[in-house]
């Protein structure tokens, strides 16, 4: 429905690439000259890549779905997984374990024959020999490289199409959710699945090969070493596998953990989703503080168990890590044990062997097996949603109905264990028939079920024609407003012009600026109710259908619009069609051809309109004055939208979720604010002062081996003189003792290193989680305590991004990257020093290889920044379609539009894929050009012993070249890791501009027992939503006495709802309002609010208890709000106050919603009360029973009533008559009605009220 539509971008340059450009990344060359020039923006991104696209990745997992379940009728996702992705995973894995099993067995055969020629006294190796196996290693550790990236980058794109697959296929699923899931699965669940589960899949993907290929590289290392060293190996090998166990009983406890931690993730979401739906409310109530502590206990809780997992994973890496450590040192002893003469060629064989069978067992494997944990959460999380009840697919009828019809046979419908329509027979012919009945009566489930969203649980149900459905609470989605009207159809200039005059919209267009190329924001919320409900009911009548369902649309209009709709749309532009009107309205019932009466779940009448006698129309809809409703003239046909905030930004190419991208570099102040959430520089030091004496233990211990090396060749050469001589014996003894001492240093240092390590890793999370929680509580304080204003600007679906992914990002990602910056610098300045011990010209080489890393980081660094931010903003569009998507899953449904939504949620997601694709290919070109410079370094440590004539010892040889290799890997992971640290920070960034919104302020005075009388007085204000000029409020001045009743009447968008925004000061005013003599403007927000109640247009139930939806912050008792309860005529309904409501209410009826807004204004019992449209979808019966509580409860209060219904104001003592944001007319109704030149007594002529009505 994207009013802009698709936009073509260039082709993407691998395609064209070829083999050399391919496997040396050289096709991101021109992605890297324009990032060094500027910043990238959406359309220097490519077009996806073929095998990359939403729509092909969604249909292959779509189709094997179907085929499992037609095969053996039980989904896996495993099984899925294994069919789509599975033999490529497979080939993949076999040529990784190919290309290791060739490294494992070379490398260190390779190094041992350089190191064995400087050994004294050797005559098997020659100088030619030396050049050869130098050649050698150099030259496969060069090949090494290419094809390592080129394996990883293959892995990478895997991943992503993995992720691109599933969520295109939950997409798809969520269209065919059936309603009573959709209560159990929460729209923040499914946003979890997309923003969190099915990352850690992409993720895994990396992974996924080492866990069968670890063991088979151990086997072939472990083989390697015994061929080199006999039974001594099995010493350190023994040692790796009765690690193995621990670390794998480690992985899948943290899986448990996690999918306790997903939960609470998505009850966040879900709370934090919910809060900023509502917000508006939520400001009303003075409930931000409950809300955002809801939130943060929710976050509280995701943080503990969260903690326990990351305290898991550190320690299977620190076993990893430290395994290495202790099984190369009892390898070693155990090998000297044996009485077998160590050399410094074996030690560095076996050190470099170890370093591969560690990494692969240490480090790699338990990383697969920490993932495998995570990841069988995710599968099992997905699989609850994948494998949930769908709505039963029905064709679209596409031939020519001559007749169509609706007809259900003894139908019986449950929702939740609970009946809800019972026995209904209903046979509907062509014609208009309206269906009526009291609050909670089962009108809107009949429909529902009409629509096949319900499953009867006996009967049948039969339509036949096509069907177009239209809401009671409007649904409209952030796209222009002309996409939500035609919603897929096919643009008819002709119909669209029909339509938009029988739908009374054409002079609104005219008043926006745009017209209907204007933006909607979420949920309509930049138009008002009116405006909203009319563009629902374009959309339902625009598309050509033989069937209408039209569920009380008309409720939120005033009576002059609903009855020119009524009749020229209803009556007249659909008729010769089938139409089924939901009303109230007793005005309505003579004209249409039938009515059906509905109560308690079961039709109780269904006669033509002209047999319904007198007696059963007062029975169910009261009196017929009850449905006069107030209106102006209809030659004014709507006014410009009270709440237009930003109407007169909207351009027609202004993308929907297009959000504001910071540049250049991430700011110091970024990393600043970030420690000062840690703990600050305390924190910092100590994790430093950790980390440095870990390293210094580690390559401390490192010089020592060499030491003992060369003191163990020492000791050899002088016992080959077997000799008597007493110098040489003193020698051989100072030697040994010496040795002694070392070994028993280097036991301590890996001792302390172990500790340290432990250290370290607590010290450094308890900084990270400080950030974390700290980051998250300004967040969501700053944005609940935010101004109206920013609600009016941002999509709900940007900010949850930020709740989701970046937080993720910040809560995941960031530890691990911060923890190995801080571990990689550490261990390169600790290689450099044990080189520079060596000899110390090779800091030459090692400074310049230095300098160019940084160059090269600093070129690649503006191209990744700006990658990174378009991977965060390209994914906003992804989960704010998902979001309006499942607000208005019914509507979809009815207007069969999945096609199209699916359409454009692929295309949003394709250009995500094409973000994170171009992404992770700049960070592999990055990394396989510091990977070749770093091969280069190596040769360059080989030649200075190649081909120098200076005397070496062996032992400084492979400490030297081991050094080398090692550092040149840590180094460039290292500086690539640098590098993501800073595109990570960009999600630091994007959380901290939440925390710098602007505020609504806090200054002003509490006052007690205030106001004691109600008095309100407006002296000249003037409202602007905007901060401009454009005044939606002009010159306001009024006063409302104590206990007085004001009735507001006015048009759809005349102001009325603004002068509620004005008392409840969500809006800043120029002008002057007072209670009780007190300028509002010197009195707190807190206070000022809570002493004004209001029952909203929009009834908002919160997921929780009734309690928590009428008195969450617990000041009053039971008995009181059980009072409240029985006066809003909610007894029969609720049985506990603990009882449960579900995704906000769908449970309750529209009416049965406002009936619990009401117990709220009952248990505050202010001074002042406001009743916004409070019965506007309320039965006549109902009404009036809600008009005498009111009259009741509030008989002592200043109430304020903005009414289309005329009766609900005409016993009010002043009327307020609003016109294009002023007041035309004030006064008591009767005065009002004398002036028979004013605007009221027109209205009330044409609805046939006296003087008689109103006295």
């Amino acid at each position: 429905m994207d009013h802009i539509g698709k936009q073509t971008k260039e082709v993407h340059p691998r395609q064209k690439a070829n083999i050399f450009s391919i496997i040396s990344f050289f096709f991101t060359l021109k992605l890297f000259r324009k990032g060094t020039q500027r910043d990238l923006e959406e359309d220097d991104l490519y077009e996806v890549l073929p095998r990359y696209t939403s729509k092909r990745l969604g249909d292959k997992f779509e189709r094997e779905w179907e085929r499992q379940k037609k095969k053996n009728n039980k989904n896996s996702i495993v099984r899925l997984l294994l069919a789509v992705f599975g033999k490529e995973v497979f080939l993949l894995g076999l040529t990784q374990l190919t290309s290791k099993t060739i490294i494992i067995i070379f490398h260190p055969h390779a190094l041992s024959k350089i190191i064995s020629y400087f050994n004294p006294g050797q005559t098997d190796m020659t100088k030619n020999d030396l050049y050869l196996w130098s050649g050698l290693l150099i030259g496969v550790t060069l090949i090494d490289v290419v094809y390592a990236h080129n394996y990883h980058m293959a892995m990478g794109a895997l991943g992503i199409r993995i992720r691109t697959a599933f969520c295109s296929f939950i997409y798809r699923k969520a269209l065919r959710l059936s309603p009573s899931r959709l209560g159990d699965i929460s729209i923040g669940k499914i946003v979890t699945l997309i923003t969190k589960d099915v990352h850690c899949l992409e993720h895994f993907s990396y992974l996924v090969n080492d866990l069968w290929i670890a063991g088979l590289k151990a086997g072939v290392a472990g083989y390697v070493i015994y061929r080199k060293i006999n039974v001594a190996a099995f010493a350190g090998v023994g040692f790796f596998i009765i690690i193995l166990p621990i670390q794998f009983y480690m992985g899948t406890w943290a899986a448990k953990l996690r999918l306790k931690m997903c939960k609470k993730v998505d009850e966040r979401l879900q709370r934090t989703q919910e809060t900023l739906s509502a917000i508006k409310i939520v400001k009303m109530y003075t409930w931000e503080k409950y809300y955002n502590d809801k939130v943060l206990d929710a976050r509280e809780k995701e943080i503990k168990s969260m903690q326990l997992i990351f305290y898991l994973k550190m320690i299977i890496l620190q076993i990893g890590v430290l395994n290495g450590k202790i099984a190369f040192y009892l390898l070693i002893m155990t090998y000297k044990w044996l009485g077998n003469h160590v050399t410094a060629e074996i030690v560095y064989y076996i050190d470099y062997s170890f370093h591969i069978l560690s990494h692969t067992l240490g480090i790699r494997f338990p990383s697969a097996i920490s993932q495998v944990a995570e990841v069988t959460a995710s599968v099992k999380r997905l699989g609850n949603v994948l494998k949930a009840l769908e709505v039963q697919e029905t064709p679209e009828e596409t031939d020519l109905v001559i007749k169509p019809k609706v007809a259900l046979n003894n139908v019986d419908v449950t929702f939740k264990e609970k009946h809800v329509l019972h026995s209904i027979n209903l046979n509907v012919d062509l014609g208009v028939t309206l269906i009526t009945g009291q609050v909670g009566s089962g009108k809107s489930f009949l429909l529902k079920t009409i629509l096949k969203e319900f499953e009867p649980s006996n009967g049948t149900v039969l339509t036949q024609g096509r069907i177009s459905y239209a809401s009671q609470e409007p649904w409209l989605f952030p796209s222009s407003i002309k996409q939500n009207i035609l919603f897929g159809e096919k643009y008819d200039e002709t119909r669209y012009q029909e339509v938009l005059k029988v739908c009374a919209l054409l002079y609104d267009f005219e008043l926006l600026a745009e017209g209907d190329a204007t933006i909607v924001e979420d949920r309509g919320n930049n138009l008002s109710k009116g405006q909203q409900a009319r563009v629902n009911l374009a959309r339902a009548v625009y598309k050509e259908s033989e069937i209408y369902l039209l569920d009380d649309c008309l409720s939120a209009l005033d009576s002059q619009v609903s009855d020119f709709i009524f009749k020229e749309c209803i009556m007249k532009f659909l008729q010769n069609k089938l139409v089924i009107f939901v009303s109230h309205n007793v005005s309505h019932v003579k004209e249409v051809d039938n009515v059906v009466i509905m109560r308690h779940g079961a039709v109780t009448s269904h006669v033509k309109s002209a047999d319904i006698s007198e007696k059963d129309i007062l029975q169910e809809v009261d009196a017929e004055e009850m449905a006069i409703e107030s209106g102006d003239d209809l030659e004014v046909e709507a006014e410009a939208d009270e709440e237009t905030k930003l109407i007169t930004e909207t351009t027609t190419e202004r993308k929907v979720y297009q959000e504001v991208k910071k540049k250049g570099k991430v700011d110091f102040d970024v990393y600043k604010k970030y420690l000062q959430f840690g703990g600050g520089l305390f924190s910092l030091f100590l994790v430093v002062s950790l980390y440095t004496t870990a390293q210094f233990f580690q390559s401390y211990g490192d010089k020592l081996v060499s030491q003992w090396v060369i003191l163990e060749q020492k000791i050899s050469n002088l016992t080959l003189h077997n000799t008597t001589n007493t110098t040489i014996l003193q020698k051989k003894e100072e030697s040994e003792n010496k040795r002694d001492y070392i070994l028993q240093l280097f036991t301590a240092m890996i001792v302390l290193n172990t500790v340290f390590g432990v250290f370290k890793a607590i010290g450094f999370y308890s900084v990270i989680r400080r950030a974390s929680i700290n980051l998250h509580k300004h967040m969501i304080t700053h944005i609940v305590n935010a101004t109206m204003h920013f609600f009016d600007t941002n999509f709900i679906g940007n900010i949850l991004n930020r709740f989701s992914k970046d937080l993720t990002t910040v809560d995941e990602f960031l530890p691990f990257i911060y923890h190995q910056v801080f571990r990689t610098a550490l261990s390169v300045g600790g290689v450099m020093i044990v080189i520079a011990t060596v000899n110390v010209y090779f800091l030459v080489p090692t400074t310049f290889f230095l300098g160019l890393l940084m160059f090269i980081r600093m070129y690649y660094l503006k191209t990744a920044r700006s990658l990174k931010r378009l991977d965060a903003t390209t994914r906003s569009p992804v989960v704010g379609h998902l979001n309006a998507t499942l607000e208005g899953l019914t509507t979809i449904r009815a207007f069969k539009a999945e096609d199209i939504l699916r359409e454009e949620y692929d295309r949003h997601q394709d250009l995500y894929t094409s973000a994170t694709y171009i992404f992770i290919s700049s960070m592999r070109a990055f990394a396989f050009l510091l990977d070749f410079l770093c091969t280069l370094f190596i040769a360059t440590i080989i030649a200075r012993f190649v081909f120098s004539n200076d005397v070496f010892l062996a032992g400084s040889v492979g400490l030297a070249i081991s050094q080398a290799l090692r550092m040149t890997g840590t180094l460039q992971w290292g500086v690539r890791i640098w590098a993501e640290m800073e595109n990570c920070m960009t999600s630091v960034e994007r959380v901290l501009e939440y925390t710098e919104v602007r505020q609504e302020s806090t200054q002003g005075q509490d006052l007690d027992n205030w106001p004691k009388e109600g008095e309100v007085k407006y002296q000249n204000v003037y409202l602007s939503y905007n901060e401009s000029d454009e005044y939606v409020l002009k010159n306001i001045s009024f006063t409302a006495h104590p206990q007085e009743k004001i009735g507001i009447v006015g048009r759809t968008g005349a102001g009325k709802s603004s002068i509620i925004s004005t008392l409840f000061r969500l809006y800043e005013v120029d002008g002057r309002i007072a209670i009780d003599g007190v300028d509002t403007k010197l009195v707190s927000l807190d206070c000022l609010r809570k002493h004004i109640s209001i029952i909203p247009q929009d009834p908002v139930l919160f997921t929780g208890t009734i309690r928590d939806n009428i008195d969450p912050e617990r000041q009053y008792t039971d008995d009181v709000i059980w009072s409240a309860i029985d006066s809003a005529y909610l007894k029969k309904l609720i049985p506990s106050l603990e009882y449960e409501i579900t995704e906000s209410g769908s449970s309750f009826s529209v009416g049965q919603r406002q009936l619990i807004c009401l117990a709220r204004a009952i248990v505050r019992n202010n001074k002042i009360i406001v009743l916004d449209e409070a019965t506007a979808n309320m039965d006549p019966e109902t009404d009036e029973l809600i008009h005498q509580t009111i009259h009741k409860c509030f008989k002592a209060c200043t109430v304020f009533t903005i009414a289309h219904k005329l009766h609900s104001i005409i016993n009010c003592d002043k009327i307020i008559v609003m016109d294009k944001g002023e007041i035309i007319e004030c006064d008591d109704p009767n005065s009002l009605l004398q002036n028979k030149d004013g605007h009221f007594y027109k209205m009330a002529k044409k609805a046939g009220i006296t003087t008689q009505n109103a006295a």
